[in-house]
């Protein structure tokens, strides 16, 4: 219900969702292109109930009123998930081999499987 929503939750949620999809939309983009299905279904899912659980915090449930917020939330997962996709498809097109793993960027080593 809208009139309970938490404003804070709300704002931390879809910036929490936006940023913790970026590296599962990297992990996404390096599936595909290898094409391993299971890689792919798990970095499009696992994060789904993180998000789930953000939008209970922000106190929006799926009436009338809620679900156009809900709809906020899912294009932040989206927008993380496709930020995430477009870096790895830049590190691959400058000649990068990143793996799966987006954080190998800003480790300086520009290559490999990092962590």
């Amino acid at each position: 219900m809208v009139g309970k929503m938490n404003v804070n939750w709300f704002i931390i949620g879809l910036i929490v969702t936006f940023f913790v999809n970026i590296p599962f939309g990297f992990w996404r983009a390096h599936a595909k292109r290898t094409g391993n299905r299971l890689e792919w279904a798990l970095a499009v899912h696992l994060p789904v109930p993180l998000v789930v659980v953000l939008r209970h915090l922000a106190g929006l449930s799926w009436n009338s009123s809620g679900a156009p917020l809900i709809l906020v939330f899912v294009l932040a997962y989206f927008l993380g998930q496709r930020t995430g996709g477009k870096l790895y498809q830049r590190a691959h097109e400058s000649g990068l081999n990143p793996g799966r793993n987006v954080f190998v960027l800003w480790s300086g080593r520009g290559e490999g499987e990092a962590i």
